[in-house]
C-alpha cells in the first residue's frame, strides 16, 4: 500500500499500486471535473504532483503542454501512484456540491396560470369519530370508512390502502383521540394524520438535468411555488454528457446502482432544503412529478439504460409511470406518497421536453414556435397548426465548457457576459470576484463580438493581428497572438484571474463552438423542411434551460446559433422544464393530457437523414 496526501483538502489515504489519481480522489470523498468521464480526452482533470512526480504517459503528453508536465502537471484519470506522494488539487477543477442554489423564480408557475387549472384526485378529510365500545365493536376501518360516507365522499365500498397504512391505524387512531385526518387519492387512502392537517397539502416537482437538479416545493392548495432550490447532479463526475453515464452503468461493478443512489441522495439533499426553508414536515408531501432526459428517468428508476446509446436507439419505457416513494430505494418521503414519471419522446428527447412544451402552451397554438432547449444535449421542437416536430442534437459539451480550452459551468467565477468596443474589453464574473474561466453564454458573447469587429471570419478562422480592421485600436490588435495549433485571443490577463495564468479564445475553441452550433441550426433546418415551411415563417422562438436563459439573443442570432428572426420574437423562457413538471403536479387534467401530447410529437432521428450533413456543413459558417 502506498500514502497519498491531497491538497489543500489535507487529506490522506492508502492506496494500491498503480491506482489512478483520479480513483484515489473518489475514495477520498474529492469531486473533480471530469467532463470525459476520465476517458483522457478533455484534458480538464489537470493535478500537480508536489512530491514524487510520475512519469507523463503519451496522452497527458498529447493534452498537457511541455511547461505543465516540467512544473508536475498530470492528468488525474491517466496519472498512476507508485510511491507516497503528494498531490495539489487546483481550485478550478473542484467540484462542490454541498453548495445550493436558490431560485430566483419564486412564484414562477403564476405565468403559466392561463394555461390550467389547479385540480387534483388528491383530497385531505378531517374526521372526528366515535370510540369504540361494547355496543359499537365496529373495526377501525369500518369506521373510517363511515366517516368518509359521512363527509360525502364517493366510491367508499371500493376504498382501499396499503397494509403500511393498515399498521399505523390502531395506535395513531387512539393517541389521536380518533380525530384524524386522512389523505384520500381516487379510491385509495395514502395516509393517515393526528389531528386536523387539512391546511397542510404539499407537493414536490423536480427537473433532473444531466448538469443539474432543480426541487420546487408546492403549495398543492394554491399552486404556490414556495421554494426552489438547484444542485449540481452528483453523476458529472462520471461525465457530463449522457453516453459517458451509460457507459460507466455499464463497465463498473455496481454502476447502475451507484448512479441511481447519487440523484436519490440530492432528491433527499433539495427535499430537506426546502422543507426547512419553509418550514413544514416532509410528512405533508404527498405527490411527486419528476421530469429529466430519458437517460436521466431510466437511472432515477434503476433501469438499464444500454440500448439508448446504439442504433436503434430504444428506450425501456417511454409511457407515464404512476408508481409509489416506496418503490425508490433511498427517497425520504413517505413510502406511500405518489410519483408520476411524466414520459418520454423517444431516447434523446426526453419527459423535460414533453414539460417544456406543457408550460409553454405550444401544444395548443395554432401559430409557428420553435422551442430550443439549450443545456448539455440540444432538444428542439417545433410547433404549427396544434402539430409537434422534435430532434436532438449533439450541441451540449461546447456550450457547458467541456472541450473548450478554458471553459467551465456557470459557476462561481465564470465570464458569462462580454462585450468589446474599438479600445477595450468588458466582461461580467459570476459572483463579482477573479477569474476561473469562461461558461457557454460569455463564449457565445465573445465570439459574437469577434465577428462584429471583423476577426474572426466567415470561416470561423481568427485572423491575424496584421489583416485586422485598421480602426481597431492596438489595445484590442496585441491580444492577438500566433501559437503552433492556430491564433488565439487573449480574453483576461493573468493577474484577472484567480490561477494566475490568461484565459484564451484558441481557434479550436471556436471550431468546437462551430460544430455545436451547427448541430442546432442543422436540426432547426431539417425541422423546418420537415413542415415545409421557411425560417422567416417562424413567429416566435422560445430559449429554454439553463443555458438558454442566459444566453444573449443577439448574440445567439450573431453566430448562426438561431434564425435571424427581430429580437422581440425571441424568448428565454428559463427552465420552462421545470415550470411543467411544477403545473402538472397541480393539474391532473395535464398530467393525464400529458401521454397524449407525448405521442402527438413526432420524432425525427436526424441521424437517418441524408439532407442533415448538407445542412450541418452549410450551418459552420458564421
Amino acid at each position: 500500500m502506498i500514502k497519498i496526501d491531497f491538497l489543500p483538502d489535507k487529506k490522506n489515504i492508502k492506496v494500491n499500486e498503480g491506482t489512478t489519481i483520479l480513483e484515489a480522489l473518489e475514495r477520498a470523498g474529492i469531486n473533480i471535473d471530469t467532463p470525459c468521464g476520465g476517458k483522457g480526452i478533455c484534458g480538464k482533470c489537470k493535478v500537480l504532483f508536489v512530491e514524487e512526480i510520475s512519469a507523463a504517459s503519451p496522452i497527458e503528453k498529447k493534452l498537457l503542454s511541455e511547461g505543465e508536465i516540467k512544473k508536475g502537471f498530470r492528468l488525474a484519470c491517466q496519472a498512476k501512484l507508485f510511491q507516497d506522494s503528494i498531490v495539489e488539487i487546483p481550485l478550478e477543477i473542484k467540484l462542490d456540491f454541498k453548495r445550493v442554489f436558490s431560485s430566483n423564480s419564486k412564484g414562477d408557475i403564476h405565468r403559466t396560470k392561463n394555461n390550467f387549472s389547479i385540480e387534483s384526485n388528491l383530497k385531505k378529510v378531517f374526521l372526528d369519530l366515535e370510540e369504540p365500545s361494547l355496543d359499537d365493536q365496529r373495526s377501525d376501518w369500518e369506521r373510517i370508512k363511515d366517516g368518509l360516507s359521512s363527509k360525502k365522499i364517493e366510491n367508499i365500498s371500493n376504498l382501499k390502502t396499503s397494509v403500511e397504512i393498515l399498521k399505523k391505524i390502531p395506535v395513531l387512531m387512539r393517541e389521536a383521540n380518533f380525530k384524524i385526518t386522512v389523505i384520500l387519492y381516487n379510491n385509495e387512502i395514502i395516509d393517515i394524520e393526528n389531528g386536523e392537517t387539512t391546511t397542510s397539502n404539499y407537493g414536490i416537482a423536480f427537473d433532473i438535468g444531466t448538469t443539474t437538479v432543480a426541487g420546487y416545493l408546492i403549495d398543492l392548495e394554491s399552486g404556490e411555488e414556495l421554494f426552489a432550490v438547484a444542485k449540481t447532479n452528483p453523476q458529472i463526475i462520471h461525465g457530463d454528457d449522457v453516453i459517458s453515464r451509460i457507459g460507466f452503468a455499464q463497465q463498473s461493478k455496481g454502476g447502475l446502482e451507484k448512479l441511481q443512489k447519487e440523484i436519490v441522495v440530492t432528491l433527499n439533499e433539495i427535499i430537506r432544503e426546502t422543507t426547512q426553508k419553509a418550514e413544514i414536515d416532509k410528512s405533508n408531501i404527498y405527490e411527486t412529478v419528476i421530469v429529466g432526459n430519458t437517460c436521466m428517468h431510466h437511472l432515477f428508476l434503476g433501469l438499464n439504460p444500454i440500448n439508448l446509446a446504439p442504433s436503434p436507439y430504444i428506450p425501456v419505457i417511454k409511457e407515464i409511470l404512476s408508481l409509489k416513494v416506496k418503490d425508490i430505494p433511498g427517497l425520504s418521503l413517505n413510502p406511500t406518497a405518489n410519483i408520476y414519471m411524466l414520459p418520454n419522446i423517444s431516447a434523446f428527447v426526453g419527459a423535460d421536453i414533453l414539460a417544456g412544451i406543457l408550460s409553454t402552451s405550444m401544444w395548443r397554438q395554432d401559430k409557428t414556435v420553435l422551442f430550443v432547449d439549450l443545456g448539455t444535449n440540444g432538444e428542439v421542437v417545433l410547433g404549427s397548426k396544434g402539430e409537434l416536430w422534435a430532434c436532438s442534437t449533439a450541441a451540449g459539451p461546447a456550450f457547458e465548457g467541456s472541450r473548450i480550452s478554458s471553459g467551465m459551468r456557470a459557476a462561481e467565477g465564470a465570464i458569462d457576459k462580454v462585450k468589446i468596443d474599438n479600445k477595450s474589453i468588458i466582461y461580467k464574473v459570476i459572483e463579482d470576484g477573479k477569474v476561473r474561466g469562461i461558461c457557454g453564454s460569455g463564449l457565445i458573447d465573445l465570439i459574437a463580438e469577434l465577428l462584429k469587429l471583423g476577426l474572426i471570419n466567415k470561416s470561423g478562422k481568427l485572423i491575424d493581428r496584421e489583416e485586422g480592421n485598421f480602426e481597431l485600436s492596438e489595445e484590442i490588435k496585441r491580444r492577438i497572438t500566433k501559437e503552433k495549433e492556430g491564433n488565439r485571443f487573449l480574453l483576461a490577463k493573468s493577474d484577472e484571474t484567480i490561477i494566475g495564468k490568461p484565459i484564451y479564445l484558441t481557434q479550436k475553441d471556436i471550431r468546437e463552438v462551430q460544430l455545436a452550433k451547427a448541430a442546432v441550426y442543422a436540426g432547426i433546418k431539417i425541422l423546418l423542411k420537415e413542415v415545409n415551411i421557411l425560417p422567416e415563417d417562424i413567429q416566435e422562438i422560445l430559449l429554454a434551460g439553463a443555458f438558454g436563459n442566459f444566453i444573449d439573443k443577439k448574440s445567439a442570432v450573431r453566430i448562426g446559433l438561431i434564425p435571424n428572426l427581430p429580437l422581440k420574437k425571441i424568448e428565454s423562457v428559463g427552465n420552462a422544464a421545470g415550470r411543467g413538471a411544477e403545473i402538472t403536479l397541480c393539474s391532473n387534467k395535464l398530467r393525464e393530457l400529458s401521454q397524449e401530447i407525448s405521442k402527438k410529437v413526432k420524432y425525427i432521428e436526424l441521424s437517418s437523414r441524408p439532407d442533415f450533413q448538407e445542412e450541418f456543413i452549410k450551418a459552420m459558417i458564421f
